[in-house]
């Protein structure tokens, strides 16, 4: 009798134990089809997501660290999407500002009849605005002309609010000159540039650190000094606003 009692309980021990590694397999399927069902979501929602989850769960199943799906303090915040963000709406807002500007003067040069002597282009340094002929300046002159302060009185103020960095280039034609003022061309480029520079400051209250100005004399040509044309085009005054990425560039 007892024999039998304990042949009987041997076998229900080993009846439960070999239903054991039933419960753990079901476990680890369950969480198999979870796993593919989460990198399968965010695969469809966002790449970056789903790297985040995917390196976090192969960190969790290792016994890693920190997880991608951690809180503000972990490494999956999104702060990096959200800098991302925040960066294109800044360019694009800088874009839109620029583009209104450039209209704007557009709108100014064919009221005013000077549509030949301004010209602009944008490219991924800022836009240009080339002055030339005597739209700011009379020949041999570094003294703004009223027309030029009218002109300067229109497109300012719209400069003014905009944080970007403005360059002022002075350029000349290649006839030489030689005055008491000025002895060369470079003299002749520079005080142009700087005093637009000493106008926006004291006429509209510029922020010195946001303008810079330089000097080029005869040796910039955008036209051949052949003809009246040409030297037209040469000698001319450009406003450089420095979209925000080239000036980050810049003091680095």
């Amino acid at each position: 009798m007892r024999k039998n009692k304990m042949a009987n309980k041997k076998k229900h021990e080993d009846h439960v134990n070999m239903e054991r590694w039933l419960i753990s397999y079901a476990d680890f399927i369950t969480l198999l089809f979870i796993l593919f069902i989460i990198l399968y979501s965010f695969s469809q929602i966002d790449m970056k997501k789903y790297k985040q989850v995917a390196q976090s769960l192969a960190s969790e199943f290792s016994g890693g660290g920190n997880s991608a799906l951690d809180g503000p303090g972990g490494s999956g915040s999104g702060s990096g999407s959200d800098s991302g963000s925040q960066k294109e709406d800044a360019v694009s807002q800088e874009n839109q500002a620029l583009t209104s500007l450039a209209r704007e003067i557009d709108i100014y040069a064919k009221e005013n009849g000077i549509s030949a002597n301004i010209e602009m282009r944008s490219n991924e340094t800022g836009l240009y605005i080339s002055l030339t002929g005597t739209v700011l300046f009379q020949d041999a002159s570094a003294t703004l002309t009223p027309e030029a302060k009218e002109f300067i009185n229109t497109i300012f103020y719209r400069l003014k609010p905009l944080p970007n960095h403005i360059l002022i280039e002075g350029h000349t034609d290649n006839r030489p000159i030689k005055s008491t003022e000025f002895p060369s061309n470079w003299e002749l480029s520079a005080a142009r540039s700087i005093n637009l520079v000493r106008y926006l400051i004291e006429g509209y209250n510029f922020e010195p650190q946001r303008l810079s100005s330089a000097a080029y004399g005869q040796y910039r040509p955008v036209a051949s000094n052949e003809t009246p044309e040409g030297q037209s085009k040469n000698r001319r005054v450009e406003i450089i606003i420095l979209k925000a990425a080239q000036e980050t560039a810049q003091e680095h």
